[in-house]
């Protein structure tokens, strides 16, 4: 009993770690965009996402945005993404 308790918190643990870990990506991502003084149109000519696509990866409306989304829309504002 003690054992499947342990692993359903460790489940929680890990499940709310990775949705602090996309709200910090997403603010991050948003803060970079903003501190450029880049709108989400002016990141969407550059980037060739829509304005849809950037207000929804900011947002967190898009759950899993493409790591091709991500890197375009981080290849427009001239930084790099690493992925591990």
């Amino acid at each position: 009993m003690a054992t499947s308790t342990t692993n359903a918190l460790n489940r929680i643990q890990t499940n709310t770690d990775a949705l602090v870990a996309d709200k910090l990506l997403r603010m991050e991502l948003t803060n970079l965009r903003k501190s450029k003084h880049m709108t989400q149109k002016q990141l969407s000519e550059l980037s060739g996402l829509s304005e849809s696509c950037i207000s929804n990866i900011e947002s967190g409306s898009d759950s899993s945005p493409t790591l091709r989304s991500l890197i375009r829309y981080t290849t427009a504002l001239g930084i790099d993404i690493y992925v591990k």
